[in-house]
């Protein structure tokens, strides 16, 4: 039938002209509890009868589920059966068509909903994409991807404001920077500190003393400071990392990707490449502003530098994998030589 937007998927519910099958998921994992939740009311009422709601976690009994979906409604207009955060990943082939039988044989009457507000599957590549196709000419989709950010600083300025405090534009961009991107957290971050802090605006000083820095900013921080030659900053960012136990191995994944990006739009940039067409061929979506942030990071850096960063990066990601190294000594070692890379490649 159709994919449907947030305010469309309102309008639709408001209408009750239900699809058989829909699919919510996406990015945006408060958006797809939310629309999930009013999606089951809207069908089931808010305190749904056992006989014609049925829920299904995680693992799932086909031979149950199968049964559940083909339920006359009793006592009311659907029969609504819910499966949320199922483990995709853990199905095997027979379990990919076994599931795609059931969704494929819903009834009149029955509203077969599939959502992930906490899973993203990873492993398997069939069940979700073979699902979003029959959705979208059978049912409904409803894809949440990430906001932009405006949107976030907009959704920031609400929460602040349903707390009785004002947060300013830029100190929302700060909160951005230091907690990601994910609508659950900055909700739970700005409630905290709208809590705690004193005045009846939320300050950068309220924000750097409260505010959980995620592990991409920090590592963003540290990626900055090498670039800028600022040795002490780095190794005192490097300190915190070890000090907090963050892996090793996510620590050099998250680096190594902060340097693509750097190396991508700057490539893109001496070749006469757009932002926007670099953001497009590389699923940037709405996180093209960290080509922004690379670009300026690395504006007094060499591109042979660059270049020269991505390949110890390589070559230390392949030792990694490769062969027993103590963390902490092989990390020293990599920003060392980043650090001196960067100083060499100065313009």
């Amino acid at each position: 039938m159709a994919v449907l937007t947030d305010k469309q998927m309102d309008k639709h519910i408001k209408e009750r002209n239900f699809a058989k099958v829909y699919l919510i998921y996406g990015e945006e994992q408060m958006y797809v509890k939310k629309y999930t939740d009013k999606l089951v009311t809207a069908v089931a009422g808010k305190t749904p009868s056992e006989f014609n709601f049925h829920s299904f976690g995680d693992s799932i009994n086909f031979d149950e589920l199968a049964a559940s979906v083909q339920i006359v409604p009793f006592m009311s207009e659907f029969n609504c059966v819910l499966v949320s955060d199922a483990a995709f990943d853990e199905f095997n082939a027979n379990d990919n068509a076994r599931f795609a039988d059931i969704y494929k044989a819903v009834p009149d009457g029955c509203v077969f909903i599939v959502s992930l507000p906490s899973v993203k599957p990873v492993k398997n590549k069939t069940v979700l994409p073979a699902l979003k196709k029959y959705a979208d000419k059978n049912g409904i989709v409803c894809e949440f991807n990430t906001l932009t950010q405006n949107e976030l600083v907009k959704f920031i300025a609400k929460w602040a404001n349903a707390n009785g405090k004002f947060i300013s534009q830029v100190n929302a961009t700060q909160l951005i920077s230091l907690c990601g991107r994910d609508l659950n957290m900055l909700k739970n971050e700005i409630d905290k500190i709208s809590a705690y802090a004193k005045g009846e605006e939320i300050s950068d000083e309220d924000i750097e003393k409260l505010a959980t820095v995620t592990l991409e900013s920090k590592i963003f921080a540290l990626s900055d400071a090498v670039l800028n030659g600022n040795a002490q900053k780095a190794f005192n960012t490097l300190d915190t990392l070890f000090y907090q136990q963050e892996k090793t191995a996510d620590m050099l994944f998250i680096l190594s990707q902060a340097f693509i990006d750097a190396y991508r739009i700057r490539v893109a940039d001496e070749s006469g490449v757009q932002k926007t067409e670099v953001a497009s061929k590389f699923n940037y979506k709405n996180r093209a502003f960290v080509l922004d942030n690379a670009r300026r990071a690395t504006k007094r850096v060499s591109t042979q530098a660059l270049r020269k960063s991505l390949s110890l990066l390589l070559q230390a990601e392949t030792e990694f994998k490769s062969v027993s190294v103590n963390d902490r000594v092989f990390f020293e070692k990599l920003i060392a030589q980043l650090l001196l890379t960067a100083e060499r490649g100065r313009v």
